[in-house]
């Protein structure tokens, strides 16, 4: 028998319900429009995997060569606006070159 998936993804202080898709941080609700949403999804099933600009086009945006434009780096910005914002600890970070990885200390 197949156990079935989680519910719910927490990573830190973050956590993500995917039946009501609530996002709550430090206890706080955090409000995320669908493609926040589905990146910070993508972000929290692999906690401490960098996740390449490439790997989120494809993911995120159904792209599959990449366009030559700043898409992620816009994404990434208003996700991280909105759920590292005013927290102590950071939780998205950018590991130059490479991508966006997702991680508590």
């Amino acid at each position: 028998m197949k156990s079935a998936e989680p519910t719910r993804l927490t990573v830190g202080d973050l956590s993500l319900d995917l039946l009501t898709r609530q996002v709550v941080r430090a206890g706080r609700a955090v409000e995320l429009q669908p493609r926040e949403f589905a990146l910070l999804e993508y972000l929290m099933r692999q906690p401490g995997r960098v996740l390449t600009k490439t790997l989120i086009l494809e993911r995120i945006y159904d792209y599959n060569f990449d366009p030559q434009t700043n898409v992620v780096d816009v994404l990434v910005h208003r996700l991280r606006a909105k759920v590292d914002k005013d927290q102590p600890v950071k939780l998205i970070h950018t590991i130059r070159g490479v991508g966006y990885v997702l991680k508590s200390p």
